[in-house]
């Protein structure tokens, strides 16, 4: 089979560069993955697609593809993944405050805090129009009332994203509310 030459052009070669000589410098087996994921929080090579301002570099899919490579190159552990980072970070990035994103980016981002999902429930499972749990109004609080099941990881998450029906007078799929919850409050 013939090699494939790869042809890369002066800003992906600056990108490569860059992250190259950063995880040359940074990278170090012995660092447990707390203090390497909090390394690669503050200098926005884990999370390269997010903004600069909110522990990214703001670039393209194939330019963090790039970072991925060299990363790989120098056999360095991946940023943390799962629920915060995939689902409730961009959420969070593009539709919270910016009170709320200083609260849960920081440590989700360097994986001090770990986030599931709240969505199945007994009888309908992940079918979030037939999700049966509500929340209600009542002042400046929510009051949710209704079950989850088969939450992967809920034992070892500090939040977790809840869906709830709140208004029961539009079409199923517009009436639910996307909730954070702390895991350690009780109910």
């Amino acid at each position: 089979m013939p090699e494939v030459e790869v042809i890369e052009d002066a800003a992906s070669a600056a990108i490569r560069a860059e992250a190259g000589a950063w995880f040359d410098k940074n990278w170090d087996p012995e660092l447990t993955l707390g203090e390497w994921w909090e390394r690669l929080a503050e200098s926005g090579w884990g999370l390269p697609t997010w903004s600069e301002e909110w522990f990214g570099k703001g670039f393209n899919s194939d330019q963090a593809a790039i970072v991925a490579q060299e990363r790989k190159r120098v056999g360095a552990y991946g940023p943390p993944s799962g629920i915060g980072i995939m689902m409730a970070g961009p959420t969070i990035v593009n539709h919270a405050t910016d009170e709320q994103k200083q609260r849960f980016l920081p440590a989700m981002v360097s994986g001090k805090e770990v986030w599931c999902q709240l969505f199945s429930e007994p009888g309908s499972g992940s079918d979030l129009a037939s999700l049966s749990t509500r929340a209600v109004r009542d002042g400046d609080e929510w009051i949710v009332n209704g079950q989850k099941v088969w939450t992967s990881g809920a034992q070892f998450s500090k939040w977790g994203i809840l869906i709830a029906r709140t208004n029961v007078d539009v079409p199923k799929h517009k009436g639910v509310t996307y909730f954070v919850i702390d895991m350690d409050q009780p109910g």
